[in-house]
């Protein structure tokens, strides 16, 4: 059993096992807070919360998406530096027509104001 944790504990550790889990939050339903009894301040609190949370998945995605954009400019560059090693000389390869480079661009970043005016 001990080996077991063992192998646990290492998995965990790793790179793999020790990112970040971004769960997506459930939108309050109204007609369930009214039925359940809360009161106006309560659901405007469970609301709030959810724009925290929402905020907060936001975040987590563009950090996810951000290491993987990182990772996947590495693999390009690395492709590429393939490619420029090891060309396919015509009539050689395997390849139907030219082996295409990679370029990667950066993207935009969500942001998500909850305290807008426009949802007080």
């Amino acid at each position: 059993m001990d080996r077991f944790y063992q192998i646990l504990a290492a998995f965990l550790a790793s790179s793999a096992g020790a990112q970040e889990a971004c769960i997506e939050p459930f939108h309050p339903d109204t007609e369930y807070l009214v039925d359940g009894g809360f009161t106006p301040e309560e659901m405007r609190e469970e609301f709030r919360t959810y724009f925290s949370e929402v905020e907060d998945y936001l975040n987590c995605v563009n950090s996810s998406a951000a290491r993987v954009r990182q990772d996947a400019t590495s693999a390009a560059q690395d492709y590429n530096r393939v490619l420029d090693l090891h060309s396919v000389k015509p009539g050689r390869g395997t390849e139907q027509e030219p082996v295409p480079r990679v370029e990667l661009s950066e993207s935009g970043t969500l942001f998500l104001d909850y305290e807008a005016e426009w949802l007080q």
